[in-house]
């Protein structure tokens, strides 16, 4: 496994976990991404680490990572399968969702959300 890829493992294992220190560690300090949850763009550790809360806090995903691999622009695709319940337990979605991994200096940069291909 390349370092990319255990980084992206790592990154997924963390949010299983509900571990935001973990999840904290493999992020750039310029780390920017879509808030997938209420819209926007999210900039910096403070505004990364409170969106995790609050999907810690409102949801409980599960990732079961199909494959991640390199694109020609170096950043990383990774296919998942992901079901979403709500904290009671309750099923919200079961779906497949793609997403592409920007990475400097060894850590997360970017994070975009992709269109199922």
């Amino acid at each position: 496994m390349s370092a990319a890829t255990d980084l992206i493992v790592r990154y997924y294992d963390a949010l299983g976990r509900r571990d935001i220190e973990a999840v904290m560690a493999v992020m750039h300090p310029e780390i920017s991404f879509q808030d997938f949850l209420e819209g926007g763009e999210l900039a910096g550790v403070s505004a990364v680490r409170a969106f995790h809360q609050r999907m810690f806090d409102t949801l409980a995903p599960d990732f079961d990572l199909i494959t991640v691999s390199v694109q020609p622009d170096s950043r990383l695709r990774v296919e998942m399968q992901v079901a979403t319940h709500d904290r009671m337990g309750h099923l919200w979605s079961d779906t497949r969702s793609y997403a592409l991994f920007a990475l400097v200096d060894g850590l997360i940069h970017g994070i975009e959300l992709q269109a199922a291909a």
